[in-house]
């Protein structure tokens, strides 16, 4: 049934349900209870379209193959799994934010980080582009290890039939990845504007202590653990793993993230002016 498939992932895959609790958190803190359905409805529809086409025309994330007998727990619509096309809601969203964070006034007081998103920065085609731009690395850390899941808790969900270059990842992938990120962002700047023109504008996030540092060590934290999964299956030394290459793989992948968190810090050390400032 249905329900219990639903009801399957979200207790045997609890940290799709963690990252998707913080997400409905920081959403509804930022931009409100309307914006926030808005975002998981249009990013669920845009995400789900994207993988129909990858695994039956392969656009855009190119060709994979989904292995059914693995997700016969899992709610699985029109061939693709729910749970997985739910991901991209928080995953949208919290690189959407973090890139607000680069771009926006700070206030930092010891662990009271506050940021003040003007409409106009909330709009920009520097936050689609750079928010686009933060979704698609955290794939190039999760993809590669995904590929991996049998390794893991994930399980041997798909496989490439042609694999990639980047650890059997294909070049397609990623720019399948920026173009829903791109979509998604676009479609919610938009009904943000439309919100905003009815007399709807989002909360004062700057009001909420600390809150200006949660997307920031949300994304973070996705990466991380994802990363941490790599490193770990890189030396659990199972039976058919090609442990050096997947060595590599937890190197390459720390190299991707280091330096968005050194930015990050960076951001933190010299915060401009702020939240009260912010026009």
């Amino acid at each position: 049934m249905p329900a219990e498939q639903l009801l399957w992932s979200f207790v045997h895959r609890p940290y799709v349900t963690a990252f998707l609790v913080f997400f409905l958190a920081l959403s509804w803190l930022e931009q409100g209870g309307r914006r926030t359905a808005l975002w998981v409805v249009t990013s669920y529809l845009v995400a789900f379209a994207a993988e129909w086409g990858s695994i039956n025309h392969g656009i855009p994330f190119g060709v994979y193959v989904y292995h059914y007998d693995a997700l016969q727990n899992d709610l699985v619509v029109l061939g693709v799994p729910f749970f997985d096309t739910l991901s991209f809601a928080f995953l949208s969203y919290v690189s959407f934010s973090f890139a607000q964070f680069f771009l926006s006034p700070l206030s930092v007081r010891g662990l009271d980080l506050r940021r003040a998103t003007p409409p106009q920065v909330r709009g920009s085609w520097a936050a689609l582009l750079l928010g686009s731009f933060l979704m698609t690395v955290v794939d190039l850390i999760v993809d590669p290890i995904a590929n991996l899941g049998k390794y893991w808790f994930l399980g041997d969900i798909y496989h490439y039939p042609d694999p990639g270059i980047h650890f059997g990842v294909t070049f397609a992938n990623y720019c399948g990845w920026f173009v829903v990120a791109a979509t998604t962002i676009a479609i919610n700047q938009r009904l943000d504007a439309a919100l905003a023109r009815r007399g709807h504008p989002p909360p004062d996030a700057a009001s909420w202590p600390g809150l200006g540092g949660f997307a920031p060590c949300f994304w973070a934290g996705i990466v991380l653990f994802q990363l941490g999964v790599t490193w770990w299956v890189a030396y659990s030394g199972q039976p058919g793993l090609d442990a050096a290459r997947v060595q590599l793989q937890a190197v390459t992948g720390s190299y991707i993230l280091a330096p968005v968190l050194v930015l990050a810090a960076a951001r933190l050390a010299n915060p401009g002016p702020g939240p009260g400032s912010a026009g």
